[in-house]
């Protein structure tokens, strides 16, 4: 009788939503949209934030009392800068799926976390179709940002990282749920960009259970110096009500007014005290899960990453777009650049920093001024120094843990803003046109474009399904993985080439600065 009843029910279901995509769960029915070749459900709920404490643990999803019509990828969690328009119950997924995926024919599984410094963007700004269209489930995530996702306190109900637990609630929730999308919860990838990709090296080395098998770190690491790892500031809270008008002394305090409060106001707070809330090494409390303890100078994670398949890379010329196109004045602003970026991340005394700044100098530019004339010099110093050198720094930790590493360059500039500047490479998030139908990017046009982008998703749909981006059929192309005596990369442009050792003098310079000033980092003191 049961099973006649849930029969008749699916077919006043089919009746009433026609073309529709339709999953049950064990939350309840999801109708998603049907396209050719994919269908998407947009804006699924993985989480509730707690309105009580918006600031710490999530809380499971209820189920749902009616079908849940998931065609909204438009909900973002409340953003520090752009946006306003932010809502606190933002813990939503975006899903693609091909018409090829089902319980018979399981497909593996993309996961991807925008970046945006931890402090902006959402999952819904990276359309997941043309991935899903060879033959892999993709599914982008919205996780917690600023005061909401990064409080790091000396209070157990907000011990800090909640944007990367909310990251782990995905993808429990994918683990428990993919497979009524027919996906296989055994063949997992994580995969973000900048912040996003920070958040990937970071997954590697959390204190959670491991719920992926494969990685794809672009244009991050948690060594980049641009402020992914800071120390806590357990006085935030007191600072941010201060700031909203309130004279408050005692955290838990703060906590609950702040937790009444309009997130567009707590955002422009935060804005309005340069306050930079990102990654921490979280203080322990009995019986309270941590993410992350310790400082990524003594995080290791062996048992998860020994023989994992690992993609890492970044874009040719990363900070481009910080000095490009700029008119004489920025320039005359600008100050001491090299100094300005080392007293960031250094404790050092005024003599040395000057120093240090000079030699820095003097290595990029020779006997350039500073002015328009020095801008490749300048975005290859800024590049290597926020950037590069930190993913260098992962890439070897990977390898001496035992990890399968595939090292990238992405150089193509046929669709840069950039491309007129002569001897320019690619910029900052150029790779993300190519990998995602992206809501800030022009739409590519011309057949070589095109073709990059077919390359581009064929690499990494095949990383997903094989571990590897060329697998043997990928002809003419081999991507070799990296060794303890060999840096192979592929540098992926119109012409596709294998090249050793990316920018090996410069990441030897900063490989050499960091070995004599290491101590002085100020994680450490």
């Amino acid at each position: 009788m049961v099973q006649c009843l849930v029969f008749l029910l699916c077919i006043i279901i089919s009746q009433s939503y026609g073309d529709k995509d339709q999953v049950v769960t064990s939350r309840g029915l999801i109708i998603g949209d049907r396209h050719k070749g994919y269908s998407t459900f947009l804006g699924v709920p993985y989480a509730k934030v707690d309105l009580d404490n918006p600031f710490g643990p999530a809380l499971e999803y209820p189920k749902f009392d009616k079908p849940f019509i998931a065609n909204d990828s438009s909900v973002i969690c409340p953003q520090v800068y752009f946006n306003d328009n932010g809502t606190i119950q933002c813990l939503h997924l975006n899903i693609y799926v091909p018409h090829t995926a089902a319980k018979n024919n399981l497909r593996p599984i993309l996961v991807w976390f925008h970046g945006g410094g931890f402090a902006f963007g959402s999952g819904g700004e990276y359309g997941g179709q043309y991935l899903a269209k060879k033959d892999i489930i993709v599914i982008t995530v919205n996780y917690r940002l600023g005061a909401y996702g990064f409080l790091c306190l000396d209070n157990p109900t907000v011990p800090g990282n909640q944007g990367l637990k909310d990251q782990i609630e995905a993808l429990r929730w994918i683990r428990s749920h993919i497979i009524h999308f027919g996906g296989d919860a055994n063949q997992v990838t994580i995969a973000g960009e900048s912040y996003g990709g920070g958040a990937v090296d970071l997954h590697l080395y959390s204190r959670y259970e491991t719920l992926f098998h494969k990685a794809i770190v672009q244009s991050g690491s948690m060594y980049v110096t641009e402020g992914i790892f800071v120390k806590p500031d357990y006085k935030a809270a007191i600072k941010l009500v201060k700031q909203l008008g309130y004279d408050v002394s005692i955290t838990s305090e703060a906590l609950r007014i702040l937790a009444k409060a309009k997130p567009a106001d707590v955002n422009a707070a935060t804005r309005n005290l340069s306050m930079i809330l990102t990654v921490c090494a979280e203080k322990r409390f009995r019986g309270v899960p941590n993410f992350i303890t310790e400082n990524p100078f003594h995080l290791g994670n062996s048992y998860r990453i020994d023989g994992m398949p690992i993609m890492i890379g970044y874009t040719s010329q990363e900070m481009l777009f910080e000095f490009a196109n700029k008119p004489q004045s920025f320039y005359d602003n600008l100050g001491d650049p090299f100094g300005l970026q080392i007293e960031k991340t250094f404790l050092l005394s005024q003599k040395e920093l000057e120093k240090i700044s000079s030699i820095i100098r003097h290595f990029y530019l020779g006997y350039k001024e500073i002015g328009p004339e020095a801008q490749l010099e300048l975005s290859n110093f800024l590049s290597d120094f926020a950037i590069n050198y930190g993913v260098e720094w992962s890439t070897n930790r990977y390898i001496e843990q035992g990890a399968k590493v595939f090292k990238y360059l992405f150089s193509y500039t046929g669709a840069s803003d950039y491309r007129n500047i002569t001897g320019a490479g690619a910029s900052h998030t150029e790779e993300l046109k190519f990998l995602f139908d992206w809501i800030w990017a022009n739409p590519l046009t011309n057949a070589e474009q095109l073709m990059m982008r077919e390359r581009m998703i064929r690499m990494w749909a095949n990383f997903v399904k094989h571990g590897n981006p060329t697998p043997v059929d990928f002809q003419p192309l081999h991507w070799p993985s990296v060794t303890e005596t060999s840096r192979p990369y592929m540098n992926i442009d119109v012409d596709m080439q294998m090249k050793k050792g990316t920018f090996r003098h410069r990441m030897a310079f900063w490989n050499l600065f960091w070995h004599t000033y290491t101590k002085h980092n100020f994680l450490l003191n």
